[in-house]
């Protein structure tokens, strides 16, 4: 089998499809990079000035009343002009470079939100505030600033804070194009069998074999992101990796960047295993790469299609391949909230892999392969 391997791996380094895979990943790292840069991402008086006018939009709702302390106003027109005085001094703060002023600003601003959505007025203007989850998110990420006197970080193109950027988008694709690139694997020996007939070796061992190297591909390609981001170490610097990161895993709790990433690639490499045995399996039943993509494609929708899905079945593991909305707290926002949790996630995506391997392992003998 080890001979195998070496085989399938020269093969693999020399395949069209993975050349093209490893320029695709450099031009998107490289696109993004000079996207962040020219759309001055992370420019915190844009951000504010979007806010602002989010803000606006809702006051529109009202007529011009008396917002003062006293006056005749509701509680949600007061509070939206608050929030309004608030944003206007975070973007002062940001202009003039106070970040002491920014980051208190931004938890008043956090608490007179947190104030609004006790309001009964609140839904008619929802539409246009952060939600709780949102908001939340960014009260103990600026809480954590402050208490560990740490500088708000501005320059999105340092090595560990473009990680950070490029991770969170990953989170939503990875399943998608690993789903794509291992759709087609091992579809002309499961059409054809009697090509791999005469290998000197089991057919399970000749399956495990072509899954492994495509797996040591895909980590290949994860070890890429890295090497590629290494420029803007020259260009802009190392950045922060102690740098917080606000995060919902159960309850609400802040990561560093470091411990950021090393769970995404830990759910990278989990949803790589899991669509290699996933895409074996389908195509050995299927025999059509589209169909398996798919039906892949199908299962991956479900949660989105059907989001009280998620609070029936939390162990799905579909539930959990989107790791940058599931870090994100978004299942908090379904019709049905649900607070899933990053490690059950691994657990149960980990428990799936065991299952499918077992399958794998039934359906992939010869003999199981012909009735099939």
């Amino acid at each position: 089998m080890w001979k195998l391997l070496k085989t399938n791996l020269v093969i693999e380094k020399s395949s069209k499809k993975n050349i093209f895979a490893f320029i695709f990943i450099a031009l998107f790292i490289f696109g993004l990079a000079l996207y962040m840069e020219n759309e001055d991402v992370g420019n915190l008086a844009a951000q504010k000035t979007s806010e602002q006018q989010n803000v606006l939009s809702a006051l529109s709702q009202y007529p011009d009343m008396d917002a003062s302390p006293n006056g005749d106003s509701s509680e949600i027109y007061k509070n939206l002009n608050e929030q309004q005085r608030l944003i206007a001094l975070q973007r002062i703060a940001a202009n003039l470079n106070k970040p002491d002023l920014f980051a208190d600003s931004a938890i008043d601003l956090s608490n007179a939100r947190e104030k609004a959505f006790l309001d009964a007025d609140y839904g008619d203007v929802a539409e246009f505030l952060p939600t709780y989850n949102e908001n939340k998110l960014e009260t103990i990420f600026y809480e954590r600033l402050i208490s560990l006197d740490i500088p708000i970080f501005t320059d999105n193109l340092t090595y560990y804070q473009f990680l950070i950027f490029l991770f969170g988008i990953l989170g939503s694709v990875w399943f998608i194009f690993v789903a794509f690139y291992t759709c087609g694997i091992m579809i002309d020996d499961f059409k054809h069998t009697s090509l791999i007939k005469g290998y000197p070796i089991s057919f399970d061992k000749y399956v495990a074999a072509k899954g492994i190297s495509t797996m040591s591909i895909i980590l290949v390609f994860i070890l890429e992101i890295f090497l590629c981001s290494l420029p803007l170490i020259y260009f802009r610097g190392l950045g922060d990796p102690n740098y917080p990161v606000a995060v919902f895993d159960g309850n609400y709790e802040i990561y560093s960047i470091t411990k950021y990433i090393g769970i995404s690639v830990l759910y990278m490499i989990f949803i790589a295993i899991f669509v290699i045995l996933l895409s074996i399996i389908l195509n050995v039943l299927l025999k059509n790469m589209y169909l398996t993509l798919f039906v892949e494609m199908f299962l991956f929708a479900l949660p989105l299609l059907f989001p009280r899905l998620v609070s029936l079945i939390p162990f799905n593991p579909f539930n959990y391949i989107n790791f940058t909305d599931l870090l994100d707290g978004k299942s908090l926002e379904l019709a049905h909230p649900v607070g899933l949790n990053s490690t059950h996630g691994l657990i149960y995506i980990g428990i799936s892999i065991v299952i499918l391997i077992v399958i794998a392992n039934v359906f992939l003998s010869t003999g199981k392969l012909k009735r099939v």
